[in-house]
């Protein structure tokens, strides 16, 4: 209840363009309220004039059907919102991801744009700024930084009753302070250089706030340690109690037994019984039941495993043999007590054959029982089922004296070849060994039974659905390789000290922490890739992702050995004894529960993450740079340096009621996440893996169709949603949100190897937050209520759209240029500023970005120009020739939606160096040969760094402006010219 879908968002979006005051809440204490505005607006029309170069202006009645106005109902169909929102011609500035050196050249496009005079869009335009021209601003990631330095901006001169024009005209403005004081620029453009360095600000090794991060991450590891390494042990734990339960097995004797050992003999039947009739059902060519996957998970697997690992228990010990005995004997099978040692086996064996028969047979008579369960089949048979019964009956038959044979020649093997003389090394053989074996059976009688295909119905759908079932269980057979690494690792751990000395052991845990630590350094670097964008051939399977994905599953199997080896060590047995008393296995197991409970509910998953380092020096940086530093003296923490007021709300970046033009310009920021799929159900979105995320001064929530009823909700409360999304959000939260680049799940960019030790390590700058879709009741709630689960679901690559919480990273794991979104609005004209890390000139964020646009919103992108873009020189060209940093394209509008839409226009900029920049640039750069596409990890940006980066993005939009023929008026008006006649112009 409360969520909105995509077409209600997009039109109160347009409402608030066009001054309509939106609804709140009555009497909301957070929020002052404002009159909401009546649906159907006949009776107030917008404050903003109809564009001058709109398709077809309001008043002019055609052939064509009027715009409809902001104040009437959201239309029906979200190809009407399309067109409605394309006739409003809304420009959009898009900058780009890719850390400070995005934020850096993008602020010099800012400055370049807001120096450019240009004739207004509106009807009777006035000149004016170009950035004034633009009524949304996309950010992601690295271009997140300062588009959010600009809103707070904005947003602080509002509260201090200022113009926005005064901020326009100062990002270029450079005064003398004083009789002797030097040429300075505005006080926010000054700040962020001076905190360019913004993780650690000061460069000196004994710098307060350098060892205040080391303790910060120090203080978060531990505490996601005391979140994560109980439930390790507690597993440790249970794993020995179920090896220390098949010891006390090989004790029981008729003598000494009771009810519940009775009890858990049955048990097994039941469960083999139960997951036998339900494959017989299930199988194509009986046609009793058609059930999904999860069911079979269920009912077939689920049971299969339990009554395996109870067979395992009583074949132990001498009763359960004994009564296994007893059965074959009643059915009519004695065999002389007297036989001989190669006899017995044989005896064994073949009890074991005939005991699978009777097993499955009557299975086979039972499966019709899940009809009532499941309902029979609606499925229309292909052929009649079965095609020959009793060749069918037979096949499984033959298939449950298979899986008897090698049932019972398991137990002789572990007889004959086991350890003798300890009871101990006997079941810890059965523990590691008994399950898989049992499911190895299991395999080998369903490949027998099949062999039979060609006298069954539906051959080829019953031989994918024997591969699928197989698969499944294969999948089983290696999860409990766990219990051969827990229990041999103590074993194992004495042999080799005992053979090489007692600091092997210690050499190879090194060893395998150092795996881990390359698998943590890999996973963070930007060269991994998913597996879908790896090089084909030998290189996929050499490449970091593949070594990052071998390293962390080395260091994972260390760490469980080694938590194995501690377990052990630190509960030395007593004299004669085989394993710990029950009394301190319970008392040590309700000990870590309790533990894990209260540690899930008192520790946030949020706040002790990187995520909060990160974010709060992003904030001081940013955010805190947009504020007067007088101001900011008054109330930020003398100690530390930080003040919580200098992030404002999501919310308070918009007022509400007013046009946003002329004297109230403001741009509507719109800041793109990505939400992380990396087990979606739509299988469509294996690749993705991710979905697109914004956050907004009104909405914040995903339009992706995987959410098929809506997933939006308002940063304010509202009469239907009574209370904000998350908490009240704040521009820095989600700024940092939608830069955390390095996060065990990244979208497209997620690597399973990894996430585990990303999350062991806490690696993590991404955020959780309540799935906005309408069901959730939790969507107020400013973290998980459970912090393991979700924690568990981030270390394992569990994220999906189905979970009551959403994992959010950066929103260049998704796109990485903020076009989507405006695309999505239908922007008549987009500026993008691209200064990712593409050196090779690949274009893979405008690739990824075009490709989707077309996948999802159906719209296509033609540009023209990007064959003239080049490389950097690898040696300064002479004489230098001048070579454009942008292309132009067209955005196919109108064969997208039809109607009146009009196409719209991009021009997009991307970060270069020719040899004809300004000295400033080319002598950094002659000293920094990677310039301008150093890496992204790189955040501690020196002066002279981030100087480069924001004068290159000034002088490209310079020289775009000049070819364009924007820096001259029109000989007949003596006015300047319009940006849309620049970007035809180029």
């Amino acid at each position: 209840m409360g969520a909105l879908n995509l077409s209600q968002v997009l039109w109160e979006e347009r409402r608030a363009l066009a001054g309509v005051r939106l609804e709140f809440a009555p009497k909301d204490p957070d929020i002052s309220p404002t009159p909401a505005q009546p649906a159907s607006g006949a009776s107030q029309t917008p404050t903003q004039p109809p564009s001058a170069t709109s398709p077809q202006p309001a008043q002019q009645p055609s052939q064509t059907l009027p715009r409809p106005s902001p104040t009437d109902p959201v239309p029906g169909k979200l190809l009407d919102v399309y067109q409605a929102l394309n006739a409003d011609d809304r420009w959009a500035l898009c900058l780009s991801g890719g850390g400070i050196r995005s934020a850096a050249f993008a602020l010099g496009i800012l400055q370049r744009f807001a120096a450019l005079e240009v004739t207004s869009k509106h009807q009777g335009g006035k000149t004016g700024s170009a950035l004034t021209e633009f009524e949304y601003l996309s950010t992601v990631s690295g271009g997140g930084y300062i588009g959010s330095w600009l809103s707070a901006w904005l947003h602080q001169e509002r509260e201090r009753r200022s113009s926005p024009g005064t901020v326009v005209s100062a990002l270029n403005r450079r005064d003398s302070v004083g009789q002797l004081g030097d040429h300075e620029e505005a006080e926010p453009v000054s700040n962020l250089r001076r905190n360019s360095h913004f993780l650690a600000p000061s460069f000196s090794p004994i710098s307060p706030d350098l060892w205040s991060d080391v303790a910060g991450v120090l203080r978060n590891l531990f505490l996601n340690w005391v979140l994560l390494v109980p439930p390790m042990i507690l597993a440790v734990l249970i794993t020995n109690a179920l090896y220390f339960a098949v010891i006390d097995a090989d004790s029981i004797r008729r003598e000494n037994t009771s009810a519940w050992f009775l009890v858990v003999m049955f048990i097994p039947t039941l469960c083999f019984l139960a997951s036998l009739s339900f494959s017989v059902a299930n199988r194509p060519g009986r046609g009793c039941i058609n059930v999904s996957q999860p069911r079979f998970l269920v009912c077939d697997l689920m049971p299969f495993l339990v009554g395996a690992a109870l067979l395992v228990f009583v074949l132990r010990s001498q009763y359960g043999l004994s009564m296994l005995t007893d059965v074959t004997t009643a059915v009519g099978f004695k065999v002389d007590k007297q036989v001989e040692k190669a006899q017995f086996y044989a005896v064994v064996v073949l009890r074991g054959a005939i005991l699978g028969v009777l097993f499955f047979l009557a299975s086979w008579v039972l499966a019709r029982l899940w009809t009532l369960v499941f309902g029979k089949s609606a499925r229309p048979p292909l052929a009649a089922r079965p095609k020959h019964p009793w060749i069918d009956l037979f096949a499984w038959c033959v298939a449950g004296a298979a899986f008897g044979v090698l049932g019972a020649a398991g137990l002789v093997l572990l007889w004959h070849y086991g350890p003798s003389g300890s009871v101990a090394a006997t079941a810890g053989f059965a523990c590691v060994l008994g399950l898989p074996w049992i499911v190895m059976a299991r395999i080998v009688a369903d490949v027998i039974y099949i062999s039979f295909a060609e006298f069954l119905s539906e051959v080829d759908v019953g031989l994918e659905f024997q591969a699928r079932s197989s698969g499944l269980f294969t999948l089983a057979y290696l999860g409990w390789l766990w219990f051969g690494l827990v229990l041999g690792a103590p074993p194992a751990a004495r042999w080799i000290e005992s053979q090489l000395g007692s600091a092997f052991v210690p050499s190879l845990a090194t060893g395998g922490g150092l795996s881990g630590l390359l698998s943590v350094i890999l996973g963070a670097s930007s060269k991994t890739r998913a597996a879908a964008e790896q090089a084909s051939g030998v290189r996929q399977y050499l490449g970091l992702n593949t070594i990052a994905a071998i390293a962390a599953g080395i260091f994972a199997s260390v760490l469980v050995a080694l938590l194995s080896i501690g377990w052990d060590r630190a509960f030395t047995l007593a004299a004669g004894a085989d394993h710990l008393p029950w009394k301190v296995v319970l008392i040590a197991g309700v000990a870590l529960g309790v533990l894990i409970y209260a540690a899930s509910h008192v520790l946030s998953i949020n706040r002790y993450s990187l995520h909060s380092l990160y974010r709060n020096r992003l904030v001081r940086a940013f955010l805190g740079a947009s504020r007067k530093e007088k101001d900011r003296d008054k109330t930020k923490n003398a100690f530390t340096d930080f003040d919580g007021r200098d992030s404002p709300y999501l919310y308070e970046l918009w007022e509400h009621g007013v046009a946003p033009t002329g004297a109230n310009w403001k741009p509507f920021h719109v800041i793109g996440a990505a939400l992380n799929l990396v087990s979606s159900r739509n299988l469509a979105w294996q690749e993705r893996m991710a979905a697109p995320f914004t956050f907004s001064p009104l909405h914040c929530g995903s339009g992706s169709a995987v959410f098929s009823d809506g997933a939006y909700r308002t940063t304010y409360a509202t009469t239907k949603q009574p209370r904000p999304y998350g908490g009240m959000l704040t521009l820095g939260t989600a700024m940092a949100i939608s830069g955390a680049a390095v996060s065990p799940s990244m979208g497209y960019n997620s690597s399973p190897g990894v996430a585990f030790l990303m999350a062991l390590f806490n690696v993590r700058l991404g955020w959780w937050l309540a799935n906005p879709r309408g069901d959730n009741a939790y969507y107020a709630e400013v973290k998980p209520t459970d912090a393991l689960r979700p924690f568990f679901m981030e270390m394992f690559g569990l994220t999906s759209e189905t979970e009551r919480w959403v994992y959010l990273t950066d929103g260049g794991h998704f796109e990485n240029l903020g076009l989507y979104e405006m695309v999505r609005r239908r922007c008549r004209v987009i500026v993008v500023s691209d200064a990712g890390c593409d050196p090779d000139y690949s274009f893979e964020d405008l690739g990824n970005a075009l490709r989707k646009i077309w996948i999802d919103l159906g719209v296509r992108i033609d540009l023209r120009g990007l064959d003239l873009l080049k490389k950097r020189f690898t040696e300064r060209p002479s004489p230098a020739t001048k070579a454009p940093y942008w292309a132009v394209g067209d955005i196919l509008y109108g064969e997208a939606d039809g109607g009146t839409s009009q196409n719209g226009l991009l021009l997009y900029f991307k970060s270069g160096l020719h040899g004809t920049e300004p000295m400033g640039v080319l002598s950094y750069a002659i000293s920094h040969p990677t310039f301008p596409h150093e890496t992204t990890l790189n955040q501690f940006f020196t002066e002279s760094q981030f100087e480069s980066y924001r004068m290159l993005g000034y002088e490209i939009a310079e020289s775009a402006f000049e070819a364009g023929g924007g820096l001259s008026t029109g000989a007949s008006t003596k006015a300047p010219p319009t940006f849309v006649s620049i970007i035809k112009n180029l």
